[in-house]
């Protein structure tokens, strides 16, 4: 039965949407969080390499003053590079000049060249946040500061060209150090705001994530819910419809019982006159036909009864000590007067079971006609019966066409016909099932092997008799 026409199809796809955009936007999210978070990264390294240099500047510029040694100047030089070239990549890119630009005078600033794009990316999109624009403020106000330190620099070198005294030492000396001060106090400012960005940023995905990951939850629970309503609706739905269709074969199958066994008696007496009456022996074969197919008609209600009762739980087992090995061969025996093949019994040891032997016979019946009706009537149909720990083991052996191994699991099912055999053999596919019943309510066991283009052996076994 289909049951998916039955769900609302606008409210699980509305369910599924919302789920979809919000999974899209989590991984969005996270991305440019983390893009965002290696950014942040990227200028803490840079600020350090920055506060770093600045300071080198300012030691190498007071030992300048000191001993009037241009090494120590142009080692000033070399350090104070890395802050300039940070300002002028901050500069570039405010007023949205080219990347190139910026990239170089950052690698300048011995910036890892890795973290540089993350650098700019960060900068071009939020240099207007309220961290990122105090953290430039503060960046900016350092740069006049590294120039109020360039300035002393020149001073200082051009009053060494003159001859520098112990006054002005000490003048360009203060200064260094009230600007160092300011710098650093700058510095920390810078490293404050960005790891209070990093944390504000962990706190605010942290609850992105929790809100994006319970509305996914709560759509999902109310999916499955959804379906969960739909699929028991769906279930009560079968039951009642199995239920239905049950009581109707029952129904049926009583119903058509009684004319049918009517219709057999009085074929009977028919046959019985045609038979003995010269001039009516033209139609004792029309008689005899009719009379088979009655015979057919008979043994799928009885099936369908049986069914019935199975399902119900009310099929009637009356057990009873017997001689299992002796049964098989009356009923093999029968079978070869039915039936056009040669039924062959192989091992017969025997064997008392604790059965109901009506039940047991019509298992054995069933399975020996089966045999017949799949296999050609050139080869014999082999029987035995072997005991072993306890049990023992009735098993039928043909050789027809076999059957497909795909389909061997399945040929106990109610209503299971073998697809290769389903429009030249008539039947309802009850025979197997009924057996299978039959044989659990005995606490026995049954099953097949096959082969095809070989033939399939069909066995059941039951436990011995104490």
């Amino acid at each position: 039965m289909n049951i998916l026409p039955s769900f609302n199809r606008k409210y699980v796809w509305i369910i599924f949407t919302i789920i979809l955009s919000c999974s899209a936007l989590l991984i969005q999210l996270n991305y440019f969080s983390i893009k965002v978070l290696s950014s942040i990264c990227s200028y803490t390294t840079g600020e350090s390499q920055y506060s770093k240099a600045q300071k080198d500047a300012c030691r190498y510029l007071l030992d300048y003053i000191l001993t009037s040694d241009e090494k120590s100047y142009n080692l000033y030089l070399s350090e104070i590079k890395v802050p300039v070239s940070d300002s002028i990549a901050r500069v570039s890119l405010q007023k949205g000049g080219e990347y190139e630009t910026a990239y170089k005078n950052f690698v300048l600033g011995r910036n890892h060249p890795d973290g540089i794009d993350n650098s700019i990316w960060l900068f071009k999109n939020f240099q207007n946040m309220p961290y990122f624009k105090q953290c430039v403020d503060l960046w900016a106000s350092a740069d006049l500061e590294i120039a109020r330190l360039d300035s002393v620099a020149k001073l200082a070198h051009e009053y060494n060209k003159k001859g520098i005294n112990n006054a002005d030492k000490i003048t360009l000396k203060n200064s260094i150090d009230t600007i160092n001060n300011r710098l650093t106090e700058k510095q920390q400012a810078f490293s404050l705001l960005l790891g209070e960005a990093s944390r504000a940023i962990s706190k605010w995905l942290i609850v992105i994530n929790i809100f994006f990951v319970l509305t996914i939850l709560i759509s999902a629970g109310l999916y499955a819910r959804s379906m969960f309503k739909k699929l028991v609706e769906s279930q009560r739905l079968i039951i009642a419809q199995n239920q239905a269709k049950d009581e109707f074969l029952s129904i049926a199958s009583h119903e058509l019982k009684t004319p049918l066994t009517s219709m057999k008696a009085s074929l009977q007496i028919v046959e019985r006159f045609a038979r003995n009456i010269p001039e009516s022996k033209q139609m004792h074969p029309f008689i005899m036909n009719a009379n088979r197919h009655v015979n057919r008609l008979n043994s799928l209600v009885k099936d369908l009864l049986d069914v019935t009762k199975i399902q119900n739980g009310k099929l009637a087992i009356n057990k009873t000590n017997f001689l299992l090995n002796d049964l098989v061969s009356e009923v093999v025996t029968e079978a070869s007067q039915a039936y056009n093949h040669t039924y062959i019994l192989g091992d017969m040891e025997a064997a008392e079971v604790n059965a109901d032997p009506q039940k047991i016979y019509q298992v054995i019946d069933n399975l020996l006609s089966n045999a017949a009706k799949y296999s050609s009537e050139k080869h014999a149909i082999k029987v035995y019966v072997k005991t072993s720990d306890g049990f023992v083991k009735v098993m039928v052996k043909d050789h027809g066409a076999g059957i497909v191994e795909s389909q061997l699991p399945h040929v106990f099912d109610r209503f299971y016909r073998v697809e290769a055999t389903k429009n030249n053999i008539q039947g309802l596919g009850l025979g197997l099932y009924i057996c299978k019943e039959i044989i659990k309510s005995h606490n026995g066991s049954i099953g097949a092997q096959s082969q095809v283009g070989t033939g399939s052996t069909f066995w059941f076994s039951l436990p011995l008799a104490s």
